[in-house]
């Protein structure tokens, strides 16, 4: 089964379902969405996300990709939008068959992203998912020396994973950060 997960309508919709061939879709949408003559041609369903949390937004939407993996080929085909930029960004997390975005009302298939993040700075990222922790406590949680934690950390602040306090002596996760580790 082919699954196309979407926040797009019209004829960016109808293109990205043709060229994907789809058995399925789902749209996804804000809070504010309300079309019942989309819902009526909709197999999937409407997933409407209905928090301005970007974290929340991304789980969200992983829980429904990673629902339409169990059963198939997943497509993902997003606008420029806030929701559609997570929607894309979840889509290549979760490793889905293809990304489409909408330009000039044709969908265009976007080639492959991979996020290039070692299994050290994950382990990084989920010690610093629920507290802000300084370089000795990161060091004890993952089990690396203080220099590789300090090594590590400035790949993460660049990559706009992690910011570091005023005071210079704890690192905290950023929403980009909490996006990686969903």
């Amino acid at each position: 089964m082919k699954t196309l997960v979407s926040n797009l309508r019209g004829r960016c919709l109808f293109d990205a379902a043709m060229k994907t061939q789809i058995d399925g879709l789902i749209s996804v949408q804000s809070e504010n969405f309300n079309d019942s003559c989309l819902e009526k041609f909709i197999k999937g369903g409407v997933i409407v996300i209905d928090t301005h949390n970007p974290v929340k937004a991304a789980k969200k939407i992983s829980e429904v990709i990673r629902g339409a993996k169990k059963h198939g080929e997943v497509y993902v085909a997003a606008d420029g939008s806030g929701l559609g930029s997570i929607l894309s960004f979840i889509g290549y997390r979760e490793c889905v068959d293809a990304v489409y975005t909408c330009f000039a009302d044709s969908a265009v298939r976007m080639p492959p992203l991979k996020l290039d993040i070692s299994d050290t700075k994950l382990r990084i990222l989920e010690a610093l998912e629920n507290e802000s922790l300084n370089a000795v406590l990161i060091s004890r949680e993952v089990g690396i020396s203080r220099a590789m934690v300090y090594k590590h950390l400035a790949g993460l602040i660049e990559m706009g994973l992690v910011e570091q306090s005023e005071m210079f002596d704890r690192y905290s996760i950023t929403d980009a950060g909490k996006l990686v580790i969903i």
